[in-house]
């Protein structure tokens, strides 16, 4: 990814959310930030010395990717409750200094059971789940993206502002693994498990425990069936 961004003409520097030395490098003649913030064990610490740092520096916009503004998320899910109190950071933040804010809170991300189940996609040809039949709202990285571009264009107008993104209805589980099938080129089987057994699972592809709990999380989730409301 980085020789493609140095490709288009950007300008790659190494960084380390858990390193704070290096924020002042990485912060230097920048005057707005795009933030996707990856779900770091260590982030209550990091998150809030980042923004601080950018604070410091006087950065004038901090837009964030964050997740859905829905108190039955906040409320349940881990991730969610993690990506909650980082937006209140921000919101926080801009009222005691001159930095602004736009929070893009989407639903979730198509690219998310590529990252999760990547191995057993590619390897097993599996697609495991524990959503019991629910559908859900994916929305595309690439929508996303496309409304960061419509924020950097025009920080003024989108100042201090929450933007809740999704995708055009609720989609099955069964129907995404039709859909990964074929974007690999051969047939996904689409495994169902109660929740029990899908925490078994998961555990069993080696992830560290604090992913196992917000992948875990995520499934309760989809399976109360609140993305059918969308």
């Amino acid at each position: 990814i980085a020789q493609v961004l140095k490709a288009k003409g950007a300008e790659v520097v190494d960084f380390d959310w858990t390193d704070p030395k290096c924020y002042d490098e990485v912060l230097k003649n920048v005057n707005s930030i795009f933030c996707s913030l990856p779900h770091v064990e260590m982030w209550s610490e990091v998150f809030p010395a980042f923004l601080l740092k950018c604070r410091e520096k006087k950065i004038e916009h901090f837009i964030k990717v964050s997740f859905l503004h829905n108190e039955k998320y906040r409320q349940n899910v881990p991730f969610c409750k993690f990506h909650s109190s980082c937006d209140d950071f921000v919101e926080v933040s801009s009222k005691s200094s001159r930095i602004s804010y736009t929070i893009l809170a989407a639903s979730h991300l198509m690219s998310t059971p590529l990252l999760h189940q990547g191995t057993v996609l590619t390897e097993e040809h599996k697609y495991v789940t524990a959503s019991y039949g629910m559908g859900i709202n994916y929305v595309s990285p690439n929508d996303v993206a496309d409304a960061a571009m419509v924020v950097l264009n025009d920080l003024q107008k989108h100042r201090n502002k929450v933007y809740n993104l999704t995708g055009a209805g609720p989609v099955t589980d069964r129907r995404v693994a039709k859909y990964l099938g074929k974007a690999y080129g051969t047939e996904i089987q689409h495994v169902e498990l109660g929740y029990h057994d899908y925490v078994k699972d998961v555990k069993a592809r080696g992830l560290p425990e604090w992913l196992v709990k917000d992948s875990a999380a995520f499934e309760k989730m989809k399976a109360t069936g609140i993305d059918e409301d969308f």
